[in-house]
């Protein structure tokens, strides 16, 4: 499973599921594997920064 890290700290998260799948990275949201209209979010912050996805 994915992780999401951040940049600044190096905590780390689980990625958000939706839909059974962890969403993925489309801009600054985190995106449904069936797509943004199904469901989306801002990215997850810390420290002040976007976090990053690490597989």
């Amino acid at each position: 499973m994915g992780k999401l890290v951040c940049p600044m700290c190096g905590e780390e998260v689980a990625v958000p599921v939706h839909c059974g799948q962890e969403m993925h990275k489309e801009g600054d949201q985190l995106v449904c594997w069936m797509g943004a209209g199904c469901g989306a979010q801002p990215m997850v912050e810390h420290c002040g920064q976007a976090m990053e996805i690490k597989e």
